[in-house]
């Protein structure tokens, strides 16, 4: 029994140590496996709820009304909205030594979120209030980044 207490407070300091280490390490903007177990999960559970095309779907709703307020053609709107490729885009950490550079906050039928850009342009953070999420944006899309403010 006593065995079993010692193996039990040595798999609880091992937990926590490991988990600590984790925490410590994400912070300073390293990969590890604690972070990447919780990106995926996050990225599973972001691709069953279909808010990634449903944010695509209401950008497409909307290019008229983008094209009107950033004085692009809607064909130049539709092609950016194309290079986004919103469902593509994964969750991800902030690298190590990025800073954030500006926030746009956007709202769409009443709900808001505030997006963080980086100086290092693959990734951004949405922020809606109830949590914030770091994305990986693709190449194709890191151009398009400045034009968050209209929508």
């Amino acid at each position: 029994m006593k065995a079993l207490g010692k193996v039990v407070v040595a798999l609880g300091i091992a937990a926590v140590a490991v988990v600590g280490g984790s925490i410590a390490l994400e912070q300073a903007g390293v990969e590890t496996p604690l972070n990447a177990a919780r990106n995926g999960a996050a990225n599973a559970a972001l691709d069953a709820t279909g808010l990634k095309e449903k944010a695509d779907a209401a950008l497409r709703a909307n290019v008229d009304r983008i094209a009107q307020k950033t004085g692009m053609p809607a064909s130049v709107v539709e092609g950016a909205i194309d290079s986004l490729d919103i469902p593509s885009w994964q969750v991800t950490s902030v690298p190590a030594g990025a800073t954030a550079t500006g926030t746009s906050t956007i709202d769409y039928e009443g709900v808001g979120a505030t997006v963080t850009t980086y100086d290092d342009p693959s990734v951004v953070t949405i922020d809606t209030g109830a949590g914030a999420v770091t994305m990986e944006v693709p190449p194709s899309a890191q151009g398009y980044m400045g034009y968050l403010g209209y929508l």
